[in-house]
């Protein structure tokens, strides 16, 4: 199953589709802006996408403590659940100015969101087309053919060559050195990012110093997998995070 990146943007469906529009636009601002500052929320009553919202917030911080808070909870009597945006919204690309101007906008429905993201209906991986594996197998046939005329004698796989070795990099553990942290976040909002990985234990912050953190994991794979997906995110919109491991 493919993941989804963190983002500004979260998105919650399974929401009742009898409540009307206004309303539940106010009742969605009433219950995310305790978690951040609220630039925009989108709640059709297109077809293919009642029963679905999208709250963008001004930063991904706030948007991943809002989406662990609000996933499960019962809003006017259905419980919602709650994910990440799979594009950006266009209030953030107003913002940073990859917004097209005059171009329609296309939303995409639940069923095409679990189509995307590889979903089955009862929860697992779907099936590829046979004429994908089809497609796989032809090019992997003709990697073959290509190596075979070459001209070259074929022993085996190509060793990798060495890997260079950075003495100023530190070695990979489970604890993740975070610096350029905004003076906005704190800790509790770091964990509601960080947390969003297997593995996850706790945030710790450094008195004084409220632009680094130290973020312990229970094994250096899990580690690895939030520092590759998290490093560069921006927390504010002009502020990347930079992400290494601990020392």
């Amino acid at each position: 199953m493919a993941s989804i990146p963190p983002s500004q943007t979260i998105y919650i469906r399974n929401l009742n589709d009898k409540i009307q529009k206004e309303l539940l636009k106010r009742t969605l601002y009433e219950a995310c802006v305790v978690y951040g500052r609220i630039l925009d929320i989108v709640a059709l009553k297109t077809l293919k996408m009642r029963g679905q919202a999208f709250v963008v917030f001004e930063d991904i911080a706030s948007a991943t403590i809002a989406l662990r808070q609000l996933n499960g909870r019962q809003v006017f009597g259905q419980a919602v659940q709650v994910e990440y945006a799979l594009s950006k919204s266009d209030v953030v690309a107003q913002q940073d100015g990859t917004f097209k101007y005059g171009e329609e906008r296309k939303h995409v429905s639940a069923a095409q969101r679990k189509r995307l993201l590889g979903i089955a209906e009862g929860g697992g991986l779907t099936k590829r087309r046979p004429e994908e594996e089809s497609e796989e197998r032809a090019s992997k046939r003709q990697a073959v053919e290509d190596d075979e005329s070459s001209g070259d004698e074929v022993v085996g796989p190509v060793p990798p060559k060495p890997a260079t070795v950075n003495e100023d990099e530190p070695m990979p553990n489970r604890t993740l050195f975070v610096s350029n942290i905004p003076g906005n976040v704190s800790a509790e909002m770091l964990g509601g990012l960080f947390r969003q990985y297997a593995g996850f234990e706790e945030v710790r912050q450094v008195a004084g110093k409220s632009d680094i953190a130290f973020v312990d994991y229970e094994s250096i794979d899990s580690a690895s997998a939030a520092r590759e997906v998290l490093d560069g995110f921006k927390l504010s919109a002009d502020q990347a995070m930079k992400i290494e491991f601990s020392r």
